[in-house]
């Protein structure tokens, strides 16, 4: 279920905010409105090819977390994660970014991968996701963060990588620490 904090909480965070000079990346919540007519569904993955978790009112304040690239949706392939959960996620295309707009996911700490096969890059943290590049096996591979998404030869982890481009975690070998999760 999409848990969603109040407008007055929103714009107490806010203003927090703007007394405490915050780095943007240590910002924990950002707040949109959604400008779908019909409403916008919130999303098990940021794909449009993922499961439905819910629904939001059009003109309805959300909190949001950050943002990732997933499928484009009428030209904007930017997403937003919601509270609480690393499971919840809605089309940028359809939310008016109240105040700043929301960081990309992940911490500022990057980690590195090698691949142990030929990757496939994909706009979406799925193989229904359009592939948008490739990686060749022994590559390098920096990693912003990961997500649990669809099952890929038993791993269903995937990898953010730092050209906003996600690969299946099954073919990726760590090169020291394993990446946070992508909020």
């Amino acid at each position: 279920m999409v848990r969603l904090k109040t407008v007055v909480a929103a714009g107490a965070l806010a203003t927090a905010s703007l007394l405490t000079a915050v780095p943007a990346y240590a910002q924990s919540t950002y707040v949109g409105k959604v400008t779908a007519n019909v409403g916008l569904t919130v999303r098990h993955l940021p794909t449009t090819a993922s499961a439905i978790e819910g629904r939001l009112n059009n003109g309805q304040h959300i909190e949001i977390i950050c943002k990732v690239r997933g499928s484009s949706v009428n030209g904007n392939d930017s997403w937003y994660s919601l509270p609480p959960t690393l499971n919840e996620w809605v089309s940028a295309r359809y939310v008016q970014n109240i105040g700043s707009a929301p960081r990309w996911c992940g911490s500022t700490e990057r980690f590195v991968g090698r691949t142990t096969a030929v990757v496939k890059k994909r706009a979406a943290p799925t193989t229904a996701s359009a592939q948008v590049g490739s990686l060749a096996s022994g590559a390098g591979v920096n990693i912003i963060c990961k997500l649990k998404g669809q099952p890929v030869g038993g791993n269903d982890l995937w990898y953010f990588s730092t050209d906003h481009r996600w690969v299946a975690a099954r073919y990726v070998k760590n090169v020291g620490r394993s990446p946070g999760w992508c909020n």
